[in-house]
C-alpha cells in the first residue's frame, strides 16, 4: 500500500524522521498554492524565496531517491492558479 505524505512550505526539514529512509511506498506531495501569495500582503521577494525554497527541497528529496510529486503554481495540472501575476 502506498502512503501519501504532504509537506507544506513551512515544513522543509531534511532531519524529519520521515526522510530517514527511502521507501518506494512513500510519496511526498508538495504544491505551491495561491493562498501563500495573498492571505496577507507579502513582498514579492518573500513569495519567490518561499517557492524557491520549496522547489530546492523537492529536488533534494528526489536526489536522495524519494518519490516526490511537486506542483508549481503555474503548472497546467495545478488547479489553483494565481489570480494575479507573481
Amino acid at each position: 500500500m502506498k502512503t501519501l505524505r504532504l509537506i507544506l512550505g513551512d515544513q522543509l526539514n531534511l532531519s524529519h524522521s520521515w526522510l530517514d529512509q527511502v521507501d518506494d511506498d512513500h510519496i511526498y506531495l508538495m504544491a505551491e498554492m495561491r493562498q501563500e501569495t495573498d492571505y496577507v500582503k507579502h513582498h514579492i521577494q518573500k513569495v519567490v524565496g518561499f517557492f524557491r525554497s520549496m522547489r530546492n527541497f523537492a529536488k533534494t528529496l528526489e536526489s536522495k531517491g524519494h518519490n516526490v510529486i511537486y506542483f508549481k503554481i503555474g503548472d497546467k495540472t495545478n488547479q489553483k492558479k494565481p489570480t494575479r501575476p507573481l
